[in-house]
């Protein structure tokens, strides 16, 4: 769900590109892999339980999809009105309607970043969730700006700790995908690489990504608070049925 005042809070349709199988030469190579394999351990883990109905919160193109539904029955996209994938269409500023309390797990990818109103986000997607049950949520500490149509923020680990928790969750788990080295070296390809000739910058974005993955491969578990992208899972409370205006 991406939220910015120029579209009046609709979709904005463009190419998304697939997260799931990025190409070997795709600027986004080395993180969308390393994404992807640390949301599939959480999925086989005992730490995020089955369960009906998963919403995915500004769903996009849904690059997940397949991956949550070995879980969940039923994979539920919300998202601003004009995105045809979607089967809700959410209010301004991410109203759901969805009663209270019908969700079994909440999946944000990549789209915090982009809402105005982080609070505001969070307790819908706390509102909406049944007791005991999971947001799984990821997003931008080190990278650059990226607007779809508006990026308003960055987070360090502890701080999108606290913002989650602010909003009624437990934290259960954190995890982070790049240190402070490949994140650098990701944002110095992003700030380079239209200087390279055409002819060689397809083999220089390759060249990059293999030194990303390679250094990343030597600390695969190491939780880094100077990441390129924090993967938190969180659960609202047993009993609580505290619901946010």
């Amino acid at each position: 769900m991406k939220v910015a005042t120029p579209s009046r809070y609709t979709y904005q349709v463009q190419e998304r590109g697939d997260r799931v199988r990025p190409n070997r030469f795709h600027s986004r190579y080395a993180i969308l892999k390393l994404l992807l394999e640390k949301l599939q351990y959480l999925v086989e883990s005992e730490l995020l339980v089955p369960g009906e109905k998963l919403l995915d919160y500004g769903c996009g193109n849904k690059p997940y999809e397949s991956l949550f539904k070995q879980k969940f029955d039923r994979y539920i996209g919300a998202d601003f009105p004009g995105n045809d994938r979607a089967e809700i269409a959410v209010g301004c500023q991410g109203q759901l309607p969805i009663a209270d309390a019908s969700i079994d797990c909440v999946l944000s990818s990549q789209v915090l970043e982009h809402v105005e109103q982080p609070q505001v986000y969070l307790k819908e997607a706390y509102r909406v969730l049944k007791p005991g049950s999971a947001l799984v949520l990821s997003t931008h500490g080190i990278w650059r700006y990226h607007p779809d149509p508006c990026d308003y923020w960055r987070w360090t680990a502890a701080g999108l700790q606290r913002e989650i928790v602010q909003a009624g969750f437990e934290i259960v788990s954190v995890q982070s995908v790049f240190g402070m080295a490949s994140a650098g070296l990701q944002l110095w390809q992003d700030a380079t690489e239209e200087k390279i000739p055409g002819r060689l910058r397809k083999f220089y974005i390759w060249l990059l990504q293999r030194a990303i993955a390679w250094m990343e491969s030597r600390h695969p578990e190491q939780l880094s608070n100077d990441a390129a992208v924090y993967i938190i899972l969180a659960k609202k409370s047993r009993g609580e049925e505290k619901v946010f205006s």
